[in-house]
């Protein structure tokens, strides 16, 4: 029963930080995965499963459609 940090990751990008700097509100940051694919779900820093965001009435939440099998993805 140790408490872990979960984080969902919707996609990457690098950017500048003069990039950064000049982002306003309403700006689109373009990220490296598409809207069909599947988020990462990571745990310690390692993808821990897969997953879809789906609504629950008026919030947004996680389904999980993939478990990670840490020995066939070399790690």
């Amino acid at each position: 029963d140790l408490p872990v940090e979960v984080v969902v990751e919707l996609g990457r990008t690098r950017m500048t930080i003069r990039q950064l700097a000049a982002l306003d509100r309403d700006d689109v940051i373009d990220l490296e995965r598409t809207n069909e694919d599947p988020l990462d779900i990571v745990v310690g820093g390692k993808v821990f499963a897969r997953g879809e965001v789906v609504m629950q009435g008026d919030r947004m939440a996680l389904r999980i459609t993939e478990m990670v099998d840490d020995d066939r993805s070399g790690g």
